[in-house]
């Protein structure tokens, strides 16, 4: 189907006289980004002087494209302009090695390990905290939930989002309350870092560019949060909740409607109860109480369904509010008693579209949100819209593995991996299905992906474990 590349220069002249062109393939830069779609008709010159800037020297030009002069007419080009046909590793993204796919599913197991050996734990230990709390009343081991937070906060930071990889869902519902206050601990700690980055090389940028400081300021100087705040955000991410402690179990479990004074009741977790907790571990701390009093405060001026009511978006600190989008979007993705787990897309388009362009400073935790986790995590599983099931190896693109085919039935061969992202027909992904519980389709998954997922005696031991604690 390719014919000819031509030179950029040329097409830029010929574009800024009135021309068009029109590639007819997808040209890529040679980390396989996509640079200029093929159905394009390229009338201004700044896409083309963008692909210049790429490094890229000659076009591609196919024969179900054409270059076009100021009247529409098509434009034949000599060959001395195209000397040869373009290479095919300039037209495509190189082809991913078997090597590269087996050494990056080594490194998945591993993380995958790492981090669900680090997530039972947290749950154990929180749920040893609730037990505590309710045995006495309100006291528990604050340094073992301290510390454990900060394991957390760490593993999450340095590893790039690990929890990701761990089978939420094949956790029972009832181990719901641990297994959300370990999620929210770490991944609102990444995002918290992340905002905190973002919002202080803001805050500086703009200080320093004042007339009166200008010249005078030195880069990475400012901090909106330091080190030692945001470890006691971390920890408070890791306990915010346990005021539900001393709510009746069969209440947080009841899987019908709550009558309004079930849900006065409830609702006390975040001011009476989570209050008394703090004080009876002498955790006079701001941060902790304005986490556990406010983490289902507004996000936004008069956002419907808050409390306590009364309560005005300014005093919601950007911690308070990373635990509160934590808290709904770990909700949202986790079985519950009363609902399945919704889909992670979903879950982060709803969430986007609900609170993007409603408050400044929300904005840039939108921005660390969605940045952190991404919509696709390595280590998931998804649906393509010709019904295949395909494993997530890379979160750019993001990058799959199909294991069956459109009938779900698991390949006998290996597959190559390929840019989902890029698709737009039948291979691209189906954001509309979503599997629930991965523990269904173990028998799906071919050897090479099996030894990725937790074995299911690890699972039953898992959820054991944390059932005797």
């Amino acid at each position: 189907m390719i014919e000819l590349r031509i030179s950029i220069d040329k097409l830029i002249d010929i574009v800024r006289q009135g021309g068009q062109v029109k590639t007819g393939v997808d040209v890529y830069d040679s980390n396989g980004t996509l640079l200029l779609a093929k159905n394009v008709m390229v009338n201004k010159t700044k896409p083309l002087k963008f692909l210049r800037n790429n490094g890229l020297r000659h076009v591609p030009v196919a024969s179900n494209g054409g270059v076009f002069d100021a009247s529409g007419n098509k434009i034949e080009l000599g060959s001395a302009d195209m000397p040869h046909p373009l290479p095919d590793s300039f037209l495509y993204p190189e082809p991913i090695k078997t090597q590269n796919v087996t050494d990056r599913l080594k490194e998945i197991l591993e993380l995958r390990r790492l981090a669900e050996s680090i997530s039972i734990k947290a749950q154990a230990i929180i749920k040893n905290a609730v037990n505590q709390i309710r045995q006495t009343q309100g006291e528990f081991d604050v340094d073992a939930v301290s510390k454990q937070a900060s394991e957390l906060a760490s593993f999450a930071e340095h590893k790039n989002h690990p929890f990701a990889y761990t089978p939420r869902e094949w956790f029972f519902y009832d181990d719901y309350f641990y297994n959300h206050a370990t999620n929210v601990c770490a991944l609102g700690s990444q995002v918290l870092h992340r905002f905190n980055s973002a919002f202080s090389k803001i805050m500086e940028k703009s200080l320093w560019s004042s007339p009166a400081l200008a010249g005078n300021g030195s880069s990475g100087m400012f901090s909106y949060y330091y080190p030692e705040e945001i470890d006691e955000m971390s920890f408070g991410l890791f306990i915010y909740d346990l005021g539900k402690s001393m709510v009746p179990e069969n209440l947080l479990n009841k899987t019908s409607a709550l009558s309004k004074d079930e849900t006065e009741l409830l609702r006390r977790h975040a001011s009476d109860f989570g209050f008394m907790v703090i004080e009876k571990n002498h955790l006079s701390s701001t941060v902790l109480s304005n986490m556990i009093r406010y983490h289902h405060g507004p996000l936004y001026e008069e956002e419907p369904g808050c409390y306590p009511l009364g309560l005005e978006c300014g005093m919601m600190p950007p911690y308070v509010r990373i635990c509160k989008l934590m808290d709904i979007y770990d909700a949202m993705i986790s079985k519950r008693c009363y609902q399945d787990a919704v889909n992670q897309v979903t879950a982060v388009t709803g969430l986007f579209r609900s609170y993007v362009h409603k408050d400044p400073i929300l904005q840039f935790i939108l921005h660390a949100f969605v940045k952190t986790v991404g919509l696709y995590p390595p280590g998931s599983i998804v649906f393509l819209k010709n019904g295949q099931m395909a494993y997530v190896l890379e979160n750019e693109g993001p990058l799959v593995l199909p294991f069956t085919d459109k009938n779900q039935v698991p390949l006998t061969s290996g597959p190559d991996p390929f840019n989902a992202g890029k698709q737009t027909g039948v291979l691209a992904i189906d954001s509309d299905r979503s599997i629930r519980q991965p523990k269904k389709i173990w028998d799906c998954l071919p050897a090479f992906i099996r030894e990725i997922a937790l074995p299911k005696d690890q699972v039953a031991a898992a959820v054991a474990a944390i059932s005797t604690i």
